[in-house]
């Protein structure tokens, strides 16, 4: 018996709301279909304190993975939160832009951090990642920093309102990146979803998000389709600052949103990931060496330049890869470090269980006190990459070929 069958037959044992019945509803599926669903790996119960919820884990029909439904255990009223749809990645501007767009192009900042999808659901302000889980330390910043904010935006657009932005910052329990207007944690707004996947026009969602004291990606510009050698400008601008890239819009969303990274977060990113090459950094490296390789075609870069991200892209997979191996026989753990803020000590707990619940082998390496009314947790995020070393270095042999 798999896990996903385990649950499910424990929750129907001790539960009279029947997940199955809600799951069928919910996706349009007959009631031995959703049954069959629950008890495979495509998808996975969990709970954030009375809720209970299904996260979808593969597309399922007309819903996205990282869909999640959320029920409420005391009353079985349900929600559900449609996944995040994917964006399509361009490496020829030159090609895609003139092609893919009716007119107009709204280009926004994409930023390095994670994708939430912010809703209110039985009163509750709650924050579902983009693999559809409700994260508990997510939720609770969110709560604390935007709760009041968010809320009243919700209530103006309607209660199935949808709220996407990115978390960005330093104190970020997935992906951190330093950005001087939002250091420690900040969330800023990309969509607004009205029932199921409606989004608002970017000019609507921009207005509403700051009448609300809340904060949107930043805007570059807006551009004709056929000026993508003005977009190209905008990409390079980022460049020079260290930013990660754009996505590019239609103004009414007529058709799907694109998006285009910077070289330098693209080698920043295999850089990061060969830090765990068992972990990230094989499936880093080929995706963002393909993007290289056309940026190079496409911006025309001399033998100079060339050679110059040539040696940056070596360095970020040899050198950092290297230095790792050599942390690893130094007896220094192969692991990542993040410090979070938590308002008390439940919101604290509330982490630690959600992240061992997803098979996340965490230390906790100091709580401080660092006011009465917060506490700083350093924690430490293993690897499976040292297991890999140990096996290399006791038998000589490569374990991928």
């Amino acid at each position: 018996m798999n896990r996903g069958m385990t649950l499910y037959k424990a929750y129907n044992d001790s539960s009279s709301i029947d997940l199955a019945e809600i799951l069928a509803e919910s996706l349009g599926i007959n009631y031995e279909r959703a049954t069959k669903l629950l008890e495979s790996k495509s998808t996975r119960i969990l709970r954030y304190k009375n809720i209970r919820y299904i996260a979808l884990r593969r597309d399922l029909g007309n819903h996205y993975e990282g869909t999640a439904i959320l029920i409420d255990e005391k009353t079985g009223e349900y929600r559900v939160v449609e996944g995040y749809p994917h964006i399509k990645r361009v490496l020829l501007l030159s090609k895609a832009v003139p092609q893919h767009f009716v007119d107009w192009v709204i280009v926004e900042e994409k930023m390095d951090g994670h994708n939430v999808r912010v809703i209110k659901f039985k009163d509750e302000i709650y924050a579902v990642t983009r693999g559809g889980y409700i994260c508990p330390y997510t939720t609770a910043r969110m709560r604390h920093e935007h709760g009041k904010s968010i809320e009243n935006l919700i209530d103006a657009i309607g209660e199935e309102t949808v709220v996407a932005g990115e978390v960005v910052g330093l104190e970020n329990p997935y992906t951190r990146y330093y950005y001087p207007e939002a250091p420690e944690w900040g969330f800023f707004i990309f969509d607004i979803f009205r029932k199921g996947l409606d989004p608002l026009s970017v000019e609507n969602r921009r207005r509403l998000v700051e009448e609300y004291g809340l904060r949107n990606v930043p805007l570059l510009g807006k551009y004709h389709k056929d000026d993508w050698q003005g977009i190209l400008e905008v990409v390079s601008n980022l460049e020079e600052v260290g930013r990660e890239g754009i996505v590019m819009k239609d103004p009414y969303y007529r058709v799907d949103p694109l998006k285009y990274t910077t070289s330098y977060i693209n080698t920043k990113d295999i850089q990061e990931g060969m830090k765990y090459p068992f972990d990230e950094g094989h499936t880093f490296i080929y995706p963002r060496v393909l993007r290289q390789m056309f940026k190079a075609i496409e911006d025309d870069w001399d033998e100079e330049r060339l050679a110059k991200e040539a040696q940056r892209l070596g360095e970020a997979i040899l050198v950092t890869a290297v230095e790792s191996v050599k942390r690893f026989l130094r007896g220094m753990p192969i692991a990542e470090e993040f410090i979070l803020t938590f308002y008390n000590m439940r919101d604290f707990e509330d982490f630690v269980s959600h992240i061992t619940l997803l098979g996340v082998p965490i230390t906790i390496v100091s709580i401080d006190q660092a006011s009465e009314n917060y506490i700083k947790v350093k924690i430490l995020k293993h690897k499976k990459t040292p297991e890999y070393y140990k096996r290399i270095l006791r038998t000589g042999l490569s374990p991928l070929d």
